[in-house]
């Protein structure tokens, strides 16, 4: 395939990867992009010795960004960003440092991108679906309903969908569009800065599409367990660290009046049934619901940044 220009810069935020899942994900950005940015968020091992596992050919387009320690991702995304724009950069693409794109993740990214804009479209990201390692199951695209959220499904018809918010790993986001709309929110520290950052481009008459045809193998939680919950559910499961910020964040979320009625009602149930979900059924339920209700504390007292 044929080198992307230096229009879309990757960025990918790196804790503790795994050596073999971080050069997968290089490797293949490398073959599509000519320029990535890895942000390091104070890693216990050295990710420039791992760069030096990259063919020669390759590691001069590796620009890293070392932190001494853990600034959450929000302030990673906005380092990679920084440099993107340093770059003259048109797009950044955040990626997990597990999440490995198909070989033509950026091209159908980028052309349905400017396929949207051509049609009068203001549009602040697009993203793809993603293989989940552990079901080799596709994702579908979400909208907010009354209740719940939406699943959208990809017709065949269909290139692209409009979405109310997508993941950050994957998502092809406009600088341009950065500038009228502002950075991560690195308050938040971890979860929830996607959701926050697409509804915060809506507010100010951005959509945001999910592109069927744009695909990666990514990963949910550090591992998953089968469970009947009504019918049989394949659950992510967390260290309990991340449910303290689920939690919270969520709560400091239903209080911004940019996020839509639909989303905090939404949000409101799936945490309600989250909590009893983890009460009952959960592995290490007492320190995943301590975290839980700590970060529901700490979210109505308004605390953010890190734990």
């Amino acid at each position: 395939m044929e080198t992307l220009n230096a229009d879309i810069i990757p960025v990918i935020v790196t804790y503790n990867p795994e050596q073999s899942a971080l050069l997968a994900s290089l490797k293949e950005l490398l073959a599509q992009a000519e320029t990535v940015v890895v942000v390091d968020n104070g890693s216990n091992t050295s990710i420039d010795a791992m760069l030096q596992y990259l063919p020669i050919s390759n590691r001069h387009n590796v620009r890293l960004i070392a932190f001494e320690q853990n600034y959450g991702l929000g302030k990673a995304y906005n380092a990679g960003i920084a440099l993107a724009k340093e770059l003259n950069a048109a797009f950044v693409l955040f990626m997990d440092q597990d999440s490995v794109p198909e070989s033509n993740m950026l091209a159908e990214l980028h052309s349905a991108f400017m396929s949207l804009e051509e049609q009068g479209k203001s549009v602040a990201a697009v993203g793809p679906r993603y293989r989940d390692h552990a079901t080799n199951r596709l994702s579908e695209f979400v909208a907010v309903g009354s209740w719940s959220l939406t699943r959208l499904r990809c017709e065949s018809s269909f290139h692209y969908v409009r979405a109310d918010f997508i993941i950050s790993s994957g998502s092809l986001i406009s600088l341009g569009a950065l500038d009228r709309i502002g950075d991560m929110d690195e308050d938040l520290f971890i979860d929830h800065i996607d959701t926050e950052w697409c509804f915060r481009a809506k507010a100010n008459g951005f959509d945001i599409y999910g592109v069927c045809n744009a695909i990666m193998l990514h990963s949910l939680g550090e591992r998953r367990i089968l469970v009947w919950w009504g019918r049989w559910r394949s659950i992510s499961i967390h260290q309990p660290f991340r449910y303290y910020y689920m939690f919270r964040n969520s709560v400091l979320l239903w209080q911004r009046p940019y996020m839509p009625t639909t989303w905090k009602r939404a949000d409101k149930i799936r945490m309600f049934c989250f909590f009893w979900f983890f009460l009952i059924v959960s592995p290490n339920r007492r320190a995943n619901v301590g975290m839980m209700l700590r970060g529901l504390k700490d979210g109505f007292r308004e605390k953010s940044g890190r734990l």
